[in-house]
């Protein structure tokens, strides 16, 4: 089967927001939803102040729903928007 690490970019409120929490909630939605072995999470500066949450993880491409991940992700609260930024199929 073949796998793929997904990027997920979530987008704070506004440039105040706490973002541990926003980056905690996402690695748990992303482990439910079938991750496979360890994920990540970055900040990504985007323009006055502003940053988004990144959260990477590996999943099996056959029968998943990418933007029903990132739709939940985007239920977090202080989330304005969620989007699968990147997909890369993983090699090996």
């Amino acid at each position: 089967m073949a796998k793929a690490v997904v990027t997920f970019k979530l987008m704070p409120e506004s440039p105040e927001i706490d973002l541990d929490p926003i980056k905690e909630k996402g690695l748990e939605i992303g482990r439910e939803a079938g991750a496979i072995g360890e994920m990540q999470s970055k900040i990504e500066p985007i323009a006055f102040g502003l940053k988004a949450v990144l959260i990477l993880g590996m999943y099996e491409v056959e029968g998943a729903d990418f933007d029903k991940i990132a739709a939940k992700m985007g239920e977090i609260e202080n989330v304005q928007s969620s989007e699968v930024a990147k997909m890369d199929l993983a090699l090996g």
